[in-house]
């Protein structure tokens, strides 16, 4: 064999040393909801009430209680506002409600920042590369707080796509 051939083999075997590590959820959501300043610690629960009750729990009529009615929405599969929030999701909302998780099992941490929130989430996605196999990512989403309230959202979502809550969705 030459040159070549020995260099061909030795970066196959060596391939799996250089891919992605897999992203894993984070152990301690207790955890993640504390700071040292109070009002992040509140805008942090806010925005993880909200994924589990509204968004996870499809209890869409409870909107109200963590949005702003003039809510921005940057997801390009949603009208801004609440309206157009509540739309979206009731479209995709199962006929058979399920339960509001206790924890969000796929979240990977939680930042906040001023009024700002940004949570990661573990995201999977078929392998192109390996057929039957799937590979994960992170999903992120970034919420402004403002007097308790959500007031404009963030995602890395694109048209015709769909995020980590109706992919739940789908799964049910």
């Amino acid at each position: 064999m030459n040159v070549f051939g020995y260099a061909v083999m030795l970066a196959a075997a060596c391939a799996p040393v250089f891919a992605a590590l897999p992203v894993v959820p984070g152990k301690d959501q207790a955890a993640m909801l504390k700071s040292s300043d109070p009002k992040l610690a509140a805008n942090k629960k806010l925005v993880y009430d909200f994924f589990r009750i509204v968004l996870r729990g499809f209890r869409v009529d409870e909107a109200d209680k963590y949005m702003a009615v003039d809510y921005m929405q940057h997801n390009p599969n949603a009208e801004t506002g609440i309206a157009g929030f509540k739309a979206y999701f009731n479209a995709i909302k199962p006929k058979q409600l399920p339960p509001i998780p206790a924890t969000l099992d796929d979240l990977v941490a939680i930042q906040a920042e001023g009024d700002y929130v940004t949570l990661s989430f573990v995201k999977e996605y078929d392998d192109p590369s390996a057929p039957g196999k799937k590979y994960t990512t992170t999903w992120f989403d970034m919420l402004r707080v403002v007097n308790g309230k959500l007031v404009e959202h963030w995602d890395s979502a694109t048209k015709g796509a769909v995020g980590p809550a109706a992919a739940s969705a789908a799964k049910k």
